[in-house]
């Protein structure tokens, strides 16, 4: 990996996970609704964005089309696995750990699929951005 792939990834990773703390922790996602979804945008363009920068000559030999079902294809597969990540901490054994179940908890149905969908938006975002 290089510089030039590397610290962007490392950079929007801090950003969310940063973001992700202070709203958490000053319970700003109880005052402004569906915030969440603007960190899984965030997300989505951040996965992209790293794998458009690590293929990046690949990626340019594909059409256009090719290009934004790779980069929508991989943000919803990394959204899936934080998906069954935030699904996993429903589980029993998470009960007497509040501190990761204060930072990571799953909703319904519904939210499982907004929040993938705010993944690929993500992605074709940062794909309008860079053609």
């Amino acid at each position: 990996m290089t510089n030039k792939t590397i610290k962007p990834f490392l950079a929007g990773l801090t950003v969310i996970f940063l973001g992700t703390f202070v709203v958490t922790f000053f319970g700003i996602y109880d005052t402004i609704p569906y915030i969440d979804k603007f960190f899984h945008v965030a997300g989505g363009f951040v996965i992209a964005w790293f794998f458009s920068n690590y293929w990046g000559d690949d990626l340019k030999e594909l059409s256009k089309f090719q290009r934004l079902f790779i980069l929508m294809a991989l943000a919803s597969f990394v959204g899936v696995f934080w998906e069954i990540m935030e699904y996993s901490t429903s589980f029993s054994f998470f009960e007497d750990n509040q501190l990761i179940r204060h930072y990571i908890y799953g909703g319904d149905l519904f939210d499982t699929l907004a929040d993938i969908m705010a993944d690929i938006s993500g992605a074709a975002i940062l794909f309008l951005f860079k053609r």
